[in-house]
């Protein structure tokens, strides 16, 4: 370019296609990111007895996605289906089965994986900060075992905050602090996981995690307290405190072609005592299987 020219801004380059391209991306990802959260705005008195290990499994799977891209401008897009496997920690309650949407979606630093949408506004090859936004589908139905009966359903709700990942060799790490934004638990979390990986070449990977979560008292209090209309004689009224949960989790990500990848997940979450204490919980943690197939286009 010769001197006294102006080179174009990257807003000046930028066709009226484009602009539209980057307005139409972002619509589906706060649509996608609001049809998950749904059932917490429109269904109050419906939720599901979900357990820690469901949520972090959901967590895990998000993150697990993003592992096979890299950072970049360009557009991507994967659709599956997967299966949730889950034990309940309440007393009295089964495990659950059920089917869950697998959906990544990213551009220009906007994306949607898993449970949660949101922005990377720092990405390199192995490091990365995101702003994000995702659903928590922690709850408690009284119908889910006789000993519940009587206590008031824990809603639905979704959280906010930001994550931290390093992708080390040999050990990387993720911090995430999150917070409630719907006023429901009126809580917040941290996570900090070291986190180790085996690659198998073009095929996957298979990663590890380790770490402490810390829950707020008000988070416990809400999803594992028992108040004082609730209490029984073999129900007593609880009221939760802070506590300290270990996150040990296994993926495998396997590439079966250039385009359908099949994700395993096995989490435990080893629970503190402000949850172990409550008398609505019978169990020592949480356990979850997670496995999905992806399509990416």
């Amino acid at each position: 370019m010769q001197n006294g020219q102006i080179e174009m801004t990257e807003n000046q380059r930028k066709t009226p296609h484009g602009r539209q391209c980057e307005r139409v991306v972002l619509f589906t990802l706060l649509a996608l990111l609001s049809a998950q959260c749904l059932p917490a705005f429109t269904q109050p008195g419906q939720t599901d007895s979900s357990v820690p290990a469901e949520q972090t499994a959901g967590e895990e799977q998000s993150i697990a996605q993003a592992s096979g891209s890299q950072p970049g401008n360009t557009f991507s897009l994967a659709l599956g289906a997967g299966v949730i496997v889950s034990p309940r920690p309440y007393v009295g309650a089964d495990f659950r089965v059920f089917p869950i949407p697998s959906v990544e979606l990213e551009y220009k630093g906007w994306f949607f994986r898993g449970i949660r949408g949101g922005y990377g506004f720092v990405r390199t090859e192995r490091f990365t900060a995101s702003l994000y936004a995702q659903a928590r589908f922690s709850g408690l139905e009284s119908d889910s075992s006789p000993f519940l009966r009587g206590m008031e359903d824990r809603k639905k709700s979704m959280d906010a905050g930001i994550e931290l990942s390093y992708r080390g060799r040999p050990v990387g790490f993720r911090i995430n602090y999150l917070g409630d934004v719907l006023g429901r638990n009126r809580g917040q979390e941290a996570t900090f996981l070291l986190t180790s990986g085996v690659p198998l070449g073009r095929r996957g990977a298979v990663i590890g995690g380790i770490g402490p979560r810390w829950l707020s008292k008000n988070h416990v209090d809400y999803y594992y307290g028992v108040r004082g209309n609730e209490a029984t004689p073999s129900r007593p009224a609880y009221r939760g405190k802070a506590a300290y949960n270990l996150d040990i989790n296994i993926t495998a990500i396997i590439n079966l072609s250039a385009h359908w990848r099949w994700l395993m997940i096995v989490n435990r979450e080893g629970f503190g005592a402000g949850i172990k204490d409550s008398p609505i919980v019978d169990r020592d943690a949480s356990y979850a299987f997670i496995t999905s197939l992806n399509y990416k286009f």
